[in-house]
């Protein structure tokens, strides 16, 4: 419950920091562009990492999902289909249903590159307010920021549940890696100017307050691995 807590103040802090002052999300947008565009979009290998980047997590999701049926039989990678289950309900519920499902579809912000400040024509908003600025698939929250961070905790889960069978510096190699998987695809969608950085913070947050409330629920007998 105290990682429910945790993680519920830090949305909440970081809404209000956002909401209140604005001013932030241009501001760290800015450092991004050189007056007439965001060169990093047009890079043809940060644009080659965003698309591994958005296969692994699509192909992470159906990894968990097949493994959450195999698991009936025989733990795999010693984790229970309950550990297996969770993992799936934490993509299902937080990028699926929370962030692609309902915020990107009703908050209706632009995209940095697409509002005056960086040469567009729609108006900026800040973090949580209705917008009318953007029809589909829009800038709050990140759905990318999001899915790497359900897949960062299926990494982290997996990799707590196979400690005593790995290397220490594989151990400590696969946790790195899990870090960077949502910083990584953070810096990459604020460099190519598709998202704020609030956008990309809460949903990090946000994400990892779904995994926390399903762990809470799943109560303290559920043998979920911890990372």
């Amino acid at each position: 419950m105290r990682t429910v807590a945790a993680l519920a103040f830090a949305v909440l802090a970081a809404s209000w920091l956002f909401a209140a002052y604005p001013a932030l999300d241009v501001a760290a947008s800015r450092l991004f562009f050189n007056g007439s565009s965001f060169p990093i979009a047009g890079n043809p290998w940060v644009e080659a990492l965003r698309t591994a980047l958005i296969y692994a997590e699509d192909g992470g999701f159906v990894l968990v999902v097949i493994a959450w049926v195999a698991s009936r039989r025989r733990p795999i990678a010693n984790l229970q289909p309950r550990d297996w289950a969770f993992q799936a309900w934490v993509f299902l519920l937080g990028p699926g249903l929370m962030v692609n499902g309902v915020l990107k579809r009703l908050w209706g912000r632009a995209r940095p590159f697409m509002t005056q400040d960086f040469g567009g024509q729609a108006q900026f908003s800040r973090a949580w307010e209705f917008a009318d600025q953007c029809a589909r698939n829009c800038s709050f929250v990140s759905g990318e920021a999001a899915g790497a961070t359900a897949l960062a905790i299926s990494i982290c889960m997996a990799l707590r549940a196979n400690k005593d069978r790995l290397p220490a510096y594989l151990y400590q190699m696969g946790l790195g890696f899990a870090l960077l998987l949502p910083l990584v695809t953070a810096w990459q969608r604020m460099a190519a100017g598709r998202h704020y950085l609030s956008d990309v913070v809460l949903g990090t947050l946000l994400v990892a307050l779904v995994a926390a409330l399903l762990r809470w629920l799943y109560g303290p007998k559920a043998a979920l691995k911890r990372c």
